[in-house]
Parts: structure tokens; C-alpha cells; sequence
């Protein structure tokens, strides 16, 4: 597992390469204003890094649209629909699966877009919930208005369709499937090492930023520790640019 020093000495091979190691941050889940939410948005202003907060469209409300109006490091992304599970009992959860059928997906993308547009810095970006999605969707989100997908892990492809950028998130910090807390700083420190390595050795798109994940209604301390700390130590670094969420889409 990967130390704090792993990580700076990462980094110094990517200014040594004269090569700018380049950082995004998506936070999902978002629907209203919350003390969770404002303390995420004090670390981001505190540390001058941007975030890309992944809003569930059937739920936000209006507070959450003034709260956000002139915060100029937030943008807003599309967080699928409802954040509602459709596939079958024994298959893993997903929202716009091969389950249903595409019409109503379309539909409902097309009402959540209508609504995340409306936000000040609202971007025609669908992010996934659970970070899945049916490929045959993406074709179509065009038609609807829009223009670009994130998931988890690194992307195959800028464009999977004609017209639909993609870019993922790599580092998540949550131990989902056991204590549903902070995943440990050791295990964080890898997932961006691994992810930094892969991309600067040409294992994987080299362009495509190296993406933090994080829900903040679902963080521990160790979680808001880790993130203030890892922003903070890496913004300080001459070879590190965190890019806000138009850059990391379309550079």
C-alpha cells in the first residue's frame, strides 16, 4: 500500500518529465443543502480546488440552486435520474441498465438535463449511479442534450459514441462493502498512485485526469481528513493541476 511519500515521489517523476499531472473531483449525490454539503464546499474554497458535484435531478430543490449560484468552483453534473435501482435481484444495481426500455431512460435523462441546466454551472454531463450504464445510451444522449458520461475506472475511449466525451473518477475513498467508512489513507494513497503510474507509463489514456470520488453525506472524519489533506499536499506540488469539470471533459 501506497504512503504520502509514494505519492510526492509520483509526482516528482511527472515534473522530471516535464509533464503536468492532471486531477478532477466529482462529488455525488447532492439534492439540497446540507451541513455535509457545506463543508465540502468550505474544504474546496479553503484549498482553491474545484468540484464537480453530481446532483440526483428528481430530488434537488431550490435551495440548492441559490446555495450554488456564483460558487465559482462548483459545477454541476447530472446524476442519472431518481439514483433508483431497476435491475434484478441478482444482478448488480443500476439505474439505466439493459433492464428497462430506452425510451423511458431517454425520458427521464432528457427531464433531468431540463432540470440540471437550469443550475448556474450546470454541464450536460450524465454521471452514472453506482457508476453503471447500459452503452447503448450513449448513441443517443445527444439527441437529448447530452454531450458527456463518467463512471468508475479508466476510460477505454474519449469518445464511446460520436459526440460523448468520457471522463471516469479513479480514486474511491469509501470502503463500501465493509465499514462503509473511510477506505484507510494507505489504500486511498494507492488507488491515485496506481492510477498516476498507469497513466504516466502509457498503461492507460495518459490525457484522462486522475478523478477523486467522494459522497459527502456519507463521510466519516477520516474521509473529510483525508480529503482536506490530499488536496492540500498535492496542490502544493509544481506538477500538479486540479482541473474543474468543464476542463475535465473538454480540455
Amino acid at each position: 500500500m501506497a504512503g504520502w511519500d509514494d505519492l510526492a515521489q509520483e509526482l516528482d517523476a511527472w515534473r522530471d518529465a516535464g509533464r503536468a499531472a492532471t486531477f478532477w473531483w466529482r462529488d455525488d449525490d447532492a439534492t439540497r443543502v446540507t451541513p455535509e454539503l457545506e463543508r465540502l464546499l468550505a474544504i474546496g474554497a479553503e484549498t482553491g480546488t474545484p468540484v464537480a458535484l453530481a446532483a440526483i435531478p428528481r430530488d434537488i430543490n431550490g435551495d440548492l440552486r441559490g446555495r450554488l449560484a456564483g460558487h465559482e468552483l462548483a459545477s454541476v453534473l447530472q446524476h442519472g435520474w431518481s439514483h433508483e435501482n431497476h435491475a434484478p435481484s441478482d444482478a448488480r444495481q443500476e439505474e439505466h441498465g439493459p433492464h428497462r426500455p430506452l425510451e423511458v431512460m431517454l425520458d427521464e435523462l432528457a427531464e433531468g438535463w431540463h432540470r440540471i441546466r437550469e443550475f448556474e454551472g450546470g454541464l450536460p454531463v450524465m454521471v452514472a449511479p453506482w457508476n453503471r450504464v447500459d452503452a447503448s445510451l450513449f448513441p443517443a444522449l445527444p439527441g437529448i442534450g447530452l454531450a458527456a458520461v463518467s463512471t468508475l475506472g479508466p476510460r477505454d475511449a474519449t469518445e464511446p459514441a460520436p459526440g460523448v466525451r468520457r471522463t471516469n473518477v479513479h480514486v474511491d475513498i469509501i470502503d463500501w462493502d465493509g465499514s462503509r467508512g473511510f477506505i484507510g489513507e494507505h489504500a486511498a494513497l494507492d488507488q491515485f498512485v496506481r492510477h498516476l503510474a498507469a497513466r504516466r507509463r502509457g498503461e492507460v489514456d495518459a490525457d484522462e485526469p486522475t478523478g477523486l470520488m467522494t459522497h459527502h453525506l456519507c463521510h466519516d472524519e477520516g474521509c473529510w481528513w483525508f480529503i482536506a489533506t490530499v488536496l492540500n499536499r498535492t496542490r502544493s506540488h509544481p506538477a500538479v493541476r486540479w482541473l474543474d469539470g468543464r476542463e475535465a471533459f473538454w480540455p
